[in-house]
């Protein structure tokens, strides 16, 4: 399902920097943070060394600093003592550079031994957008909302702006039709904004349709009328870029290889699925950037035309799934789009050739080889820090996790 693709997305430059790109089952895409901080392919570094900067003054360092792109300052990052302190400052402080986590981990408590995500990374961020799956139902209390806040404080230390995104289509009642902007925001989404701390500033980002799946974004803002004050949700004109998402902790172990094939079997299907959403930008670029070359949907038996950018990807959208397929992409995109097929093959064997050992070592149900696994598996979510945490861990949740890797 591509419901939800962005609009604009043909805009985007289609070239070598897509690969690594992922995309949410709705067809939103995300950055990995290993492409978010990637040299663009058509800016080579030059091969040139700077080696009066250590002789600036602090304040000219300092300067210059803030004309380095990201990849530029997360190398920074790992340089001097305080050339490091000030790189982290203003890598983290990208106005453009929203980390994504999931919402579920912060409901279901927030622990650091749930999920792949580098803790010490998540103390930094300063702009965090929480992707809910449906904000509602009886979970939703102001209690539980407040510890949700509490949480959010704790693991995220630094965050100042905080967008909550609820995944599923908004649900309330509307007048029919009634324009997407004349729709408030469900009174739940109103609550959990009010009940954010003050110090944070708050947004929430909700699905309509519009044609097709579009998002609106809502602020927090406060209104002051004589001596009342209230909160309320104002929405905003601007949406953000695609989020990025957050690195993981180190992988070590048996318990890291695990954590590694989950992670990259969700990689390759997430990358498959932008694949498919970047080729739906590819082709309106191709007609739309720059030029004006109407074209029709080359899908046996349907005769739609398209004159403007966005009316392919919404017919998409809204149509059989095979539609796209029947496109053949233009020339300049083919060995693109080709050469990103063949990463993922090159993904996928990378990641069988570390299954095979993986299960091998793991053993079959009942066997022998499974029971000393299981020891050592728990041994090292016990004795580990980075999979512990200083909590104690699920034994059954760690167990249920493996069973994805039962051999027939």
């Amino acid at each position: 399902m591509v419901g939800a693709i962005a609009y604009g997305n043909w805009e985007l430059p289609i070239d070598a920097n897509i690969f690594g790109i992922q995309s949410t089952w709705q067809g939103e895409l995300r950055i990995p943070f290993a492409c978010h901080i990637r040299q663009p392919s058509s800016t080579a570094p030059p091969n040139v060394s700077f080696h009066q900067f250590a002789r600036l003054p602090a304040e000219l360092q300092l300067r210059v600093l803030r004309f380095c792109d990201k990849p530029t300052l997360f190398q920074l990052m790992q340089t001097s003592h305080l050339i490091r302190i000030e790189a982290t400052k203003l890598f983290f402080s990208d106005p453009e550079a929203w980390y994504c986590v999931e919402g579920e981990w912060l409901e279901m408590g927030g622990h650091p031994s749930d999920v792949l995500h580098d803790i010490d990374f998540l103390r930094c961020i300063q702009r965090l957008h929480v992707e809910c799956g449906f904000i509602g139902g009886e979970t939703w209390t102001d209690q539980n909302i407040r510890n949700f806040w509490r949480r959010v404080q704790c693991l995220f230390p630094q965050a100042k702006y905080v967008m909550l995104g609820d995944n599923f289509k908004d649900r309330s009642h509307h007048p029919v039709g009634s324009s997407t902007a004349s729709w408030p925001p469900p009174e739940l989404h109103r609550r959990v904004c009010q009940l954010c701390p003050p110090d944070i500033n708050v947004f929430v980002s909700i699905l309509r349709r519009d044609g097709r799946l579009k998002r609106t974004l809502w602020r927090r803002v406060t209104i002051q009328e004589d001596d009342n004050e209230t909160q309320e949700l104002d929405e905003c004109q601007n949406l953000p870029g695609p989020s990025i998402i957050v690195p993981h902790k180190p992988f070590c172990g048996q318990v890291g290889t695990c954590q590694y094939l989950w992670s990259q079997d969700w990689a390759i299907i997430h990358e498959k699925k932008a694949l498919r959403v970047l080729r739906l930008a590819a082709i309106e670029r191709y007609h739309f950037y720059r030029r004006h070359e109407a074209f029709a949907c080359p899908a046996p038996n349907c005769d739609t035309w398209f004159e403007r950018p966005e009316e392919y990807t919404t017919h998409i959208v809204r149509t059989a799934r095979n539609h796209d397929d029947s496109y053949v992409l233009p020339e300049p995109y083919q060995s693109l789009f080709a050469d990103g097929e063949e990463r993922l093959e090159q993904l996928k064997q990378r990641h069988r050739e570390i299954l095979e050992p993986f299960l091998k070592w793991w053993g079959k149900f009942g066997s022998e080889e499974r029971k000393v696994a299981e020891k050592e598996f728990l041994r090292e979510l016990e004795h580990n820090p980075l999979h512990g945490q200083g909590e104690q861990f699920s034994k059954q949740r760690w167990l249920s996790t493996m069973q994805i890797w039962e051999q027939e």
